[in-house]
């Protein structure tokens, strides 16, 4: 459940501060509890189970949301954050402070929340259909490859926790080694409010930097090459080659790709055992970025249709599928007019499919729908619509990729 962030406060007004008792873990790393007028408050840097004070940030009618500033009765789960840059007060990691196995535990119940009382589906249907995925928990670490980082002073950082203000990354535990370098010793300059998009292959080492305004002051390793955003020809092609799902692809700057190759691996087989045996059937991969679904587990269809409004994405695409029996279509989902197809795979952003979307793939009547949500109330919502049209659970997977933080991609499998 996310509330609506509003703070219905002036700056000038005091925030008031709450016991509470945590009663469930909520989305985006918080836990809820009730307070005295039974209303639900949403607490940042919470755990189930624990008794905590909170700063109420956000205050409505039906519910609050507040950070914690004193942990009462501290969680057996609650862990000392290892990283540096999270206690200076990088939000990126917002589940630092919980152990690794509860951290699973809280992403399954916040999926099951989501389906029942969101989706308003059937909590028996639910359980029989979720499938544990034990290989994901071998992504490295060190998982993510791509990272978009603030400038502040000429050196890179993150956001704070609830600010657009920046945090020095003095280490980060989540980003490859030869990122964490870039992060840490690049220098970019003294532009305010810019920002990099540095990118590392894990396969083949290159690494590329896409900085915002000039790039005379950017101060990093020969090999990485550098570019600026306001350079048209430059930043089209700058990329990199990655290698996940068994094969290789072009990555541009601009081009969204899954936080690092691994992670990409680990969604292709879990949608590939949502999707099932695709040969001798027509598939739809909606939201197709680069083609990474198109490539891998449309590989055996008959005929895939690629889907994708991003223009550098789909110029990827071209390059990545040409060898496959794959026409790519630079649309929009919901403007797009869908032809028959046996399978839809959709791929949405974190807003989800809304009810545009499935109607527009819905458009293809196909027998199996999988849908790979990376937001818990969005894919509630969308399971939800897809159930009113008569599609009926198969399948659920978490892939639990993303570590010390609350981002879950979850895979459902629906039949028609």
């Amino acid at each position: 459940m996310t509330p609506d962030e509003n703070d219905g406060q002036s700056a000038s007004t005091p925030r008031a501060v709450v016991e509470i008792t945590l009663d469930n873990p909520a989305d985006s790393g918080a836990a809820v509890g009730r307070d005295a007028d039974g209303r639900a408050v949403f607490c940042d840097g919470g755990l189930q189970g624990e008794t905590v004070r909170v700063e109420l940030v956000t205050q409505k009618k039906r519910f609050a949301r507040g950070r914690v500033i004193e942990v009462l009765n501290p969680s057996p789960d609650r862990i000392e954050a290892r990283c540096s840059t999270h206690r200076a007060g990088c939000g990126g990691c917002d589940l630092a402070h919980a152990s690794a196995d509860s951290q699973l535990a809280m992403k399954q119940h916040v999926v099951r929340d989501a389906l029942q009382r969101i989706g308003r589906l059937d909590p028996a249907a639910i359980d029989e259909s979720f499938v544990m995925r034990p290989d994901a928990r071998e992504i490295p670490e060190r998982y993510r490859t791509t990272v978009r980082a603030a400038i502040t002073d000429g050196q890179a950082g993150y956001r704070q926790r609830g600010s657009h203000d920046g945090v020095w990354a003095s280490q980060c535990l989540v980003v490859h080694e030869r990122l964490e370098e870039l992060l840490i010793d690049g220098r970019f300059g003294a532009s305010a409010g810019a920002e990099v998009v540095l990118r590392v292959s894990d396969s083949t080492g290159q690494r590329i930097a896409l900085v915002d305004g000039s790039t005379a002051e950017v101060q990093l390793p020969d090999d990485v090459v550098v570019v600026s955003r306001s350079d048209t020809a430059a930043r089209a092609a700058l990329h990199v080659i990655e290698h996940a799902g068994g094969r290789d692809w072009r990555v541009s700057a601009d081009s969204f790709f899954q936080a690092g190759p691994q992670v990409a691996s680990a969604l292709v087989d879990a949608v590939q055992f949502a999707t099932g045996n695709v040969e001798d059937l027509s598939l739809i991969d909606a939201y197709s970025g680069i083609g990474l679904f198109a490539g891998t587990v449309g590989a055996d269809a008959a005929s895939v249709t690629a889907v994708e409004r991003s223009g550098s994405s789909t110029a990827d695409a071209t390059i990545n599928l040409a060898d496959g029996n794959v026409t790519i279509v630079e649309s929009a989902v919901e403007h797009w007019k869908a032809e028959h197809a046996d399978i839809v795979i959709a791929d949405p952003a974190r807003s989800g499919l809304g009810k545009a979307g499935v109607d527009s793939l819905l458009r293809a009547k196909p027998q199996r729908f999988v849908l790979v949500a990376c937001d818990t109330g969005s894919l509630g919502r969308d399971v939800g619509l897809l159930s009113e049209r008569g599609y009926s659970l198969e399948s659920i997977q978490i892939v639990d990729a993303f570590h010390d933080t609350s981002h879950v991609e979850t895979i459902v499998g629906l039949r028609g």
